[in-house]
């Protein structure tokens, strides 16, 4: 833990001198309070690749501590600093030890505004919820806790009084959050961005909690805006009256926010099904059936015939965020690597789109829907996460493109993970060539024609495959 606890008082003295005067100022327009900075050490890291290596090198510490604890890059005395012109958030673990750091840009227009340390023998992400060791004791007392997605989120609500805050850290929200957040208390409130994907994000989240069995409410924040903002205006009572009071459930947030109502018949059964797709997994009879009364009532369809169909559900793997719901029954190899170029478009780096555009044929792509996706998305000029939403206008690629982004991807290595998809599509599209000249040949055998040249083909094809 020591050289995570010398980097934070680093990075945060930094943030309070000369060098962080910009980065101080950013978080002031932030309306984020100096006493709010220091009570969760937040830092800066300066632009040089070695202003932290340097600074603790000398500190005693094994080169083994250096390489796993996340900080750095390289190796030996070629180790430079991971995290480089980011204002800087310490994560606590339950101990109130730092045990990573998740780190912001705040002057340029670089996509990947967020980055955190990678899982180390200390930060494991599932573990861990960002500010729970100061929210612990009032999400006790409370006996609940309020979930968002940002730290800023976090320490926002902490300032304006709502002490019973979290978020996770730098990772999807998991089975093993869930368990770790029922050590704490049985009710959470979820408080994710009003945008698309941060409403999808919540749905998410809200069935794994509810899987957990903690029964998880969604406080409604206002189109487009995220907690800090919507707290900076009305501030940590205004918050609790139209937030917090106002909570709805899971279901209700869900059908509310499709529209279901003013749904067709057609549409209606989707979302059924993509509701009780989650129903299925829910263990506690109880709150299942709780679930399918409500769908009964809001559906018109009778509560008998709901149960007649979630057996069966059973059997089913709920539907794919990566998958059209009018593909085939499975994914198949392509289509797998066709989202995973999706995903890496919309999660990567500019060098990582900048290479799918060289190399990746949209013409490899076999399935219709994600051919089109892909050839729209590598379109888009990404800036924001929750702007690429609004390039699709189909309700269906809205819905996939949405399951996508919520997404964790920060654990991949994306530029391997580019190549293998790339070899996968073009490999399959080396396995159709083949089949085609394969039935070629058969005809020309059958007509007692040459089939040399076309015999060379396939070994040439199936040669370049082995290489």
């Amino acid at each position: 833990y020591s050289i995570h606890e010398l980097a934070a008082g680093l990075y945060h003295n930094t943030l309070m001198s000369d060098r962080g005067a910009k980065a101080l100022d950013y978080l002031k327009t932030r309306g984020i309070s100096i006493e709010s900075i220091k009570r969760f050490k937040v830092g800066f890291a300066p632009e040089s690749s070695k202003f932290l290596f340097n600074a603790v090198k000398s500190e005693g510490f094994e080169r083994g501590t250096f390489e796993k604890s996340g900080l750095f890059g390289g190796s030996g005395p070629d180790f430079y600093d991971r995290f480089r012109s980011r204002i800087m958030f310490p994560i606590w673990n339950t101990s109130s030890k730092v045990v990573g750091f998740g780190g912001r840009v705040f002057a340029s227009d670089d996509p990947a505004k967020y980055m955190n340390s990678p899982e180390t023998p200390l930060y494991k992400k599932s573990d861990i919820f960002y500010g729970l060791h100061s929210a612990r004791e009032s999400i006790r007392e409370k006996k609940y806790a309020i979930l968002v997605e940002g730290y800023t989120d976090v320490i926002k609500l902490y300032q304006s009084g709502v002490h019973n805050c979290v978020a996770v850290s730098g990772t999807a929200f998991s089975d093993r959050h869930a368990s770790q957040m029922k050590r704490f208390c049985s009710r959470v409130l979820l408080a994710y961005d009003g945008d698309t994907a941060g409403v999808a994000a919540a749905i998410k989240t809200g069935y794994a909690l509810t899987k957990g069995g903690i029964e998880s409410k969604i406080i409604q924040i206002p189109d487009k805006k995220d907690p800090d903002e919507w707290v900076s205006e009305i501030g940590g009572d205004g918050f609790i009256e139209k937030g917090v009071k106002k909570a709805i459930g899971l279901l209700d947030f869900q059908l509310l926010t499709s529209n279901f109502a003013n749904k067709s018949s057609s549409e209606k059964s989707a979302i059924v099904s993509d509701i009780l797709s989650e129903v299925k997994d829910i263990d506690d009879p109880i709150i299942s059936n709780a679930f399918i009364k409500k769908l009964a009532d809001a559906s018109g369809v009778e509560e008998k015939e709901i149960k007649r169909i979630l057996p069966n559900k059973r059997n089913l793997k709920s539907v794919s965020p990566d998958k059209p719901q009018n593909s085939a029954s499975s994914l198949t190899v392509n289509d797998k690597a066709a989202i995973g170029l999706i995903k890496v478009f919309m999660h990567g780096s500019n060098d990582n789109r900048e290479w799918l555009k060289t190399n990746v044929d949209s013409n490899n792509i076999e399935n219709k829907r994600l051919k089109m996706l892909y050839q729209k998305i590598v379109t888009v000029d990404i800036k924001e996460h929750s702007s690429i939403i609004s390039h699709f206008d189909n309700e269906e690629d809205r819905r996939i493109i949405t399951k996508m982004l919520v997404d964790d991807m920060s654990t991949i290595d994306l530029e391997q993970m580019s190549r293998e998809c790339v070899d996968t599509l073009s490999q399959g599209n080396k396995k159709e060539q083949i089949q085609r000249y394969r039935q070629e040949l058969k005809r020309l055998e059958s007509e007692g024609k040459e089939t040399s040249e076309l015999m060379e083909k396939i070994l040439e094809i199936q040669r370049d495959m082995n290489e």
